[in-house]
């Protein structure tokens, strides 16, 4: 009896989940339940009914939770916080195409293909690189390591400078400029006060002089 599409894909689904209940065991308990298995039971589990292999799947898991404290573990997470899980997707609906569309497709990609095989022809036409130009390639590689570590000394050559170009200028403008700023408004300030008392100076020589 031929198997319809929806069994078909359902068979194959509980197979890849007994398959990955096998690598299961075997990553957490170093054996496999396949090594007391003989060729009987697959034929016997093909012949089984879907819900009977799943049944079976589910006591696996179970025996398996039993032996494994981490897949125990990993179940009771699961069933506490199953939002932290990634949800399984959504299996896609088969689409199907009349053969006008079909065509259609096939002819919007037509264009495609002489390009692709142009292009890998043109891959296959590249000459190989002869040996003495590997050869000095490789022989390279240390004169090239060289200068690597050459540039990175340089590199760290090249930050000190940069920092103590920044030190110096730092200092320049507290010194050379601030504090030669300091230095005229004191010098100004002097010379205000100075411009004062001889204005009273000459202030007091003037009243004396109109007193005689």
């Amino acid at each position: 009896m031929a198997v319809e599409g929806g069994d078909k894909i359902a068979i194959e689904t509980i197979g890849l989940l007994e398959s990955r209940l096998q690598r299961l065991a075997f990553y957490t308990t170093g054996a496999s339940e396949l090594e007391n298995l003989d060729e009987n039971h697959f034929a016997d589990a093909k012949a089984e009914s879907l819900q009977a292999r799943l049944q079976q799947a589910e006591d696996r898991l179970r025996r398996l939770a039993s032996k494994s404290q981490v897949v125990e573990e990993i179940l009771s997470l699961y069933r506490n916080h199953a939002n932290i899980f990634p949800k399984t997707f959504e299996m896609a609906q088969e689409v199907s195409f009349s053969n006008s569309e079909r065509l259609s497709i096939v002819r919007s990609c037509a264009t495609l293909f002489p390009t692709t095989a142009s292009r890998l022809t043109s891959i296959q036409d590249l000459p190989i690189p002869s040996a003495e130009s590997s050869t000095s390639l490789i022989m390279l590689h240390p004169r090239l390591a060289n200068v690597e570590l050459l540039q990175e000394s340089q590199s760290k050559e090249i930050m000190d400078l940069r920092l103590r170009t920044a030190s110096i200028l730092q200092r320049w403008y507290e010194i050379g400029i601030l504090a030669y700023g300091e230095c005229w408004t004191e010098w100004d300030e002097r010379l205000m006060e100075v411009e004062k008392t001889l204005r009273r100076e000459d202030g007091s020589r003037a009243r004396e002089a109109a007193a005689v």
